[in-house]
């Protein structure tokens, strides 16, 4: 339901990337961040720059005796090699054309070898992203900053114009399913898979609540309204219930009872009943396994309570003003 979610945007964005764009005497974005941050996610996702890189991890942690960093050198080599290797085979079986062989939605999926014709899935979003995750499982602490840089390598392919959204959201998909896998004994594919799906799960839905929000404008009339305030209600009250956490004295239903109402809440306050069932669905999907530990309470896991409460505050509040006052900002129509 995400991608689906995700392929409205895919031609708007595609054409805003082109309206931006110069294409003599070569290609090159006009505004100056995004071309910085497109050539920036382009060399930092490149394979070979990040085999490089778990190769050095693997030598430093064999040459100071550090049993961990050599681990995650060697997992991520493996993460990533298993990515490519999906990835490639799904690129030229699938056969989607780049975005600029496109100029409309109606193009024939079939299997290429052609170049040019392996848009999906995007090869740079799922060996960073397979890197990422092992190394967010082995340096808890430093999870969201290799996540993030993930994230910069994914926007980076779409603003670059070598990408559709759903191309590099299927390429993170398979991306941390492959360090999930890599990064535990091979007898615990299932689970691996399993929490895999659900992290990727979680980041999914949030980009799309995210890239909704800020590409459309809100419901109007009554009906807008009235879902705002009830969003703002639910947060709220999710927020409230989750105060025991703070104090390190609430029962672990409670405290994730309230991490669900704050993220219905704040879906809720999309206007987007299709964002509202997709969120939804992902709560329904963690509670039913649970047990896999892959939700947004196990992300920030790694700091200690305060630090934790704290983000968790602040991406709340940052996610309420974005929901209230940057509605329909980006010009994807």
């Amino acid at each position: 339901m995400t991608f689906i979610g995700f392929s409205q945007f895919d031609l708007p964005v595609t054409r805003y990337v082109r309206s931006v764009t110069t294409y003599h005497p070569w290609e090159q974005l006009t505004i100056p961040w995004m071309a910085f941050t497109s050539n920036a996610g382009d060399w930092i996702g490149e394979g070979t720059h990040l085999v490089v890189f778990s190769l050095v991890l693997t030598a430093v942690g064999w040459l100071w005796s550090k049993e961990t960093i050599r681990k995650a050198g060697i997992e991520t080599l493996l993460a990533h090699g298993l990515a490519a290797l999906i990835v490639n085979g799904l690129k030229h079986l699938i056969g989607r054309p780049r975005p600029k062989f496109t100029h409309s939605g109606d193009w024939l999926l079939a299997p290429s070898m052609t170049s040019g014709f392996d848009s999906f899935p995007s090869g740079h979003s799922s060996v960073s992203f397979a890197v990422a995750t092992v190394l967010a499982k082995r340096f808890p602490a430093i999870g969201p900053v290799v996540i993030g840089i993930a994230c910069f390598v994914m926007l980076s392919r779409v603003l670059r114009g070598s990408h559709f959204p759903t191309d590099v959201i299927g390429g993170a998909v398979i991306g941390v399913v492959s360090g999930s896998i890599a990064s535990a004994p091979l007898q615990q594919w299932r689970t691996s898979i399993a929490k895999g799906l659900l992290h990727s799960a979680w980041g999914a839905c949030a980009a799309l609540a995210l890239l909704w929000a800020l590409a459309r404008p809100a419901e109007g009339g009554f009906a807008g309204a009235a879902l705002i305030v009830v969003g703002l209600t639910v947060t709220a009250g999710g927020v409230w219930f989750r105060r025991g956490a703070w104090r390190g004295d609430s029962a672990g239903r409670t405290s994730t009872g309230a991490l669900y109402g704050i993220v219905c809440g704040l879906a809720t306050m999309t206007t987007s009943f299709y964002v509202m069932t997709v969120v939804g669905l992902t709560c329904v999907a963690h509670w039913a396994c649970e047990g896999a530990g892959a939700g947004p309470a196990k992300m920030v896991g790694a700091f200690p309570r305060s630090v934790r409460e704290s983000l968790l505050l602040v991406g709340v509040l940052t996610a309420t003003l974005l929901l209230v006052s940057a509605r329909g900002v980006l010009p994807f129509r």
